[in-house]
C-alpha cells in the first residue's frame, strides 16, 4: 500500500479521535469552537453561569464605587463640616456649591438643633397627665406657650441672618409664593430689613406679654401701644408711604378680621382698599392692643362702627354696604358655613340671618304691646319662636335646621318670654316678670 493513502487515513482517524474527544469533553476543545460541540442544554447552561458570574462582577464593582463614594463623601463632608454655621456656609460656598445647595445643607443643620430643642417641649405635654391642663394651653401656662415661639423665632431670625448677604439674594431665589401674600411686590432685600424688624418687636412684645402672667394691666396695653407705634416708625424708616401702606393691608388685624366678610361678599380688591382706609383710622377702637375691651371700650368700637357704617353707605350705597355689614356677623358667618356645609346657596343663610332679625324684632313688639297680659305675651312669644324654628328647618333642612334650632341662644331666650335686640356687637335683652302662681 502507497504511503499517502495511509497518511489520509490516518489524518481522518486522528481528527475522528478528536472530534469524539471534544463532543465527549467539549471544555478540552479551543475556544473558538468549543460552542460547536457543546449541546443545547450545555449552552443554556453557559450562558446563565456566564451571566451569573458577570452579575457577581458588576455587583462587586458597585459595591465598590458605592465604598469609595461613601468615602469621599465623609472625607469631603469631614472637611466642610463645621458646629459654627456661619463657617459651614463659608466652606461650602468656597468648594463651589451654588445657593441652593448651601441654604438646603445649611437649613438642615439648623432644623436638627430646633427640632431637638421642639421635641424636649413636646415631651413636657406628653408626660402632664391627663386631668390637669397641658402646657400648651397658654391661659395656664403663658412661659410655656412663649418658650415655643421663642424657639420658632429664634430659627426664622437665625436663617435670615445666615442668608441675607448677596451670594444668595443674587442666587437666583425669589421670594416664596407666601412671602409675596404677605409683603407684595417688596424687594428680596426689603423683605429682610421688614422681617429683621419684625423679629426685634416680637421678642419685645414677647418680653411685655409674659411680665403680665396673663392679667393684661392698662399700663401693659400701653407699653404694646407704644412698642406698635415705634414699629411702625421703623418700618416707615425703610418702606415708600405706599409700599408702608400694601404691607400695612396685607398685615393688619382689620385684614384678618375683614377676610371673611370679603369673601363672603366677593369683594373686588378696589372695594377692601376702599374699607380698609375707612377703617384703619378707627384700629384703636376696633382692634385695641392686648385685644381685651373694657365696657367704654365696647361703646368706643360701636361708635366707631356707626361712623364707618355710614361711610359706606356714602361709597358703596345702602345695598351693598347691608350686605358687607350683614357678612362681618359671627352669626351670619355661622349660617354661611352650614349652608355650605349643606350644600345650599348663600341665600339660605341670609334668609335664615333674616328670620333671625325678624323674629327678634317681633319680640320687641310683642313685649312691648300694652293690650297684651304677660300670660299672653309669654304664651305669643313661645308661639314665635316656634313658627322661626319650623321656618328655620323649612330653610336649611332638616338636619341643619334643627341643628341651628337647637343651639340659637336667642331663639331660646325668645321661647322662655325673652324679648331680643341686637344692636351692634350688642344684644339686649327684656324679661316678661314670672307670672303670680294663683291662689
Amino acid at each position: 500500500m502507497k504511503l499517502a493513502p495511509l497518511l489520509f487515513i490516518g489524518s481522518l482517524l486522528a481528527n475522528a479521535a478528536f472530534v469524539t474527544t471534544f463532543a465527549l469533553r467539549p471544555a478540552l476543545a479551543p475556544p473558538a469552537l468549543r460552542d460547536f460541540f457543546l449541546s443545547s442544554s450545555a449552552k443554556a447552561e453557559a450562558e446563565s453561569a456566564a451571566r451569573a458570574q458577570a452579575q457577581q462582577v458588576a455587583t462587586a464593582r458597585a459595591k465598590a464605587d458605592t465604598a469609595r463614594g461613601l468615602a469621599s463623601q465623609a472625607l469631603l463632608w469631614s472637611a466642610l463640616q463645621s458646629d459654627d454655621l456661619r463657617t459651614l456656609v463659608a466652606r461650602l460656598r468656597a468648594a463651589g456649591f451654588p445657593a441652593s445647595i448651601v441654604r438646603a445643607v445649611v437649613t438642615a443643620q439648623v432644623d436638627t438643633h430646633f427640632n431637638a430643642r421642639m421635641k424636649a417641649l413636646v415631651r413636657v405635654v406628653e408626660n402632664t397627665p391627663f386631668w390637669k391642663p397641658t402646657p400648651a394651653n397658654s391661659f395656664y401656662n403663658p412661659k410655656f406657650f412663649e418658650e415655643m415661639n421663642q424657639a420658632s423665632r429664634e430659627r426664622s431670625t437665625l436663617l435670615r441672618q445666615l442668608f441675607g448677604d448677596d451670594f444668595f439674594a443674587s442666587s437666583g431665589l425669589d421670594p416664596t409664593t407666601e412671602q409675596r401674600r404677605q409683603f407684595g411686590d417688596l424687594s428680596k432685600s426689603k423683605i429682610d430689613l421688614v422681617q429683621r424688624i419684625n423679629d426685634d418687636y416680637a421678642e419685645m412684645l414677647s418680653q411685655v406679654r409674659a411680665a403680665t402672667n396673663g392679667i393684661t394691666l392698662p399700663e401693659d396695653r400701653a407699653k404694646m401701644a407704644l412698642l406698635e407705634r415705634e414699629k411702625h416708625a421703623d418700618l416707615a424708616a425703610i418702606l415708600t408711604p405706599q409700599e408702608l401702606e400694601d404691607y400695612e393691608m396685607r398685615n393688619s388685624p382689620i385684614t384678618s378680621r375683614l377676610r371673611p366678610a370679603l369673601a363672603l361678599i366677593n369683594a373686588t380688591e378696589d372695594e377692601f382698599r376702599t374699607i380698609y382706609r375707612l377703617q384703619q383710622p378707627f384700629n384703636d377702637q376696633l382692634n385695641p392692643t392686648g385685644g381685651i375691651f373694657t365696657s367704654d371700650m365696647v361703646k368706643q368700637r360701636d361708635d366707631a362702627q356707626t361712623q364707618i357704617a355710614a361711610q359706606l353707605k356714602s361709597a358703596f350705597g345702602e345695598a351693598r354696604t347691608a350686605e358687607f355689614l350683614r357678612a362681618q356677623e359671627y352669626e351670619f358667618q355661622s349660617l354661611a358655613q352650614l349652608a355650605q356645609r349643606e350644600n345650599l346657596p348663600l341665600d339660605a343663610a341670609v334668609r335664615a340671618y333674616d328670620l333671625r332679625t325678624s323674629t327678634s324684632e317681633e319680640s320687641g313688639r310683642i313685649f312691648d304691646d300694652k293690650n297684651l297680659t304677660t300670660d299672653q305675651k309669654r304664651a305669643a312669644m313661645q308661639t314665635l319662636a316656634q313658627n322661626a324654628k319650623a321656618q328655620l328647618i323649612g330653610t336649611l333642612g332638616p338636619n341643619a335646621g334643627a341643628a341651628y334650632a337647637s343651639s340659637a341662644t336667642w331663639l331660646q331666650a325668645i321661647e322662655k318670654g325673652v324679648s331680643i335686640r341686637f344692636q351692634g356687637s350688642i344684644t339686649y335683652l327684656r324679661s316678661l316678670p314670672t307670672s303670680n302662681p294663683s291662689r
